[in-house]
């Protein structure tokens, strides 16, 4: 079965990640409104608060701040941003052992944490809808010549 390539434009610091680790990535486009910045966003808090600062988001997390995420307009402060954000990406993580979803990673450090069965085990990322899949030169190369 023939694979679909997009072109999709992806900010460097997500690239070289991706090829330092060895491992795909799911990125996702930026939907905030104003000014289309044309990019794909990793889905981690971390990535997007790095892509929120492209956009001029800056400033103390207790500040408060309007989400334009696909006309969002909800009123938080930018400490929470990047979190809601993921919400809209569809982003969610879940216990590597029981297999329980949770929509933020902390409410599943809080399942881990308080299930005896469970707390020796890791939050995997379950990617959202919509997201593209981007995978290192050496992987991809690698896992061509599979059957």
């Amino acid at each position: 079965m023939p694979l679909d390539l997009i072109p999709i434009t992806v900010d460097p610091e997500t690239l070289f990640r991706m090829e330092q680790s060895g491992q795909p990535l799911v990125v996702y486009e930026c939907g905030l409104q104003g000014t289309p910045c044309g990019m794909c966003v990793e889905g981690t808090t971390s990535a997007v608060s790095a892509h929120l600062r492209r956009h001029g988001v800056t400033g103390p997390d207790n500040t408060v701040t309007t989400c334009t995420w696909g006309g969002c307009y909800k009123t938080l402060k930018k400490g929470s941003m990047a979190r809601h954000i993921l919400t809209h990406l569809g982003v969610k993580v879940s216990c590597s052992i029981c297999g329980v979803v949770k929509c933020r990673r902390d409410l599943l450090h809080v399942h881990i944490s308080s299930s005896e069965l469970c707390h020796l085990a890791i939050a995997d990322n379950v990617p959202g809808p919509g997201g593209y899949v981007i995978a290192p030169m050496s992987w991809t190369a690698g896992h061509m010549h599979q059957v």
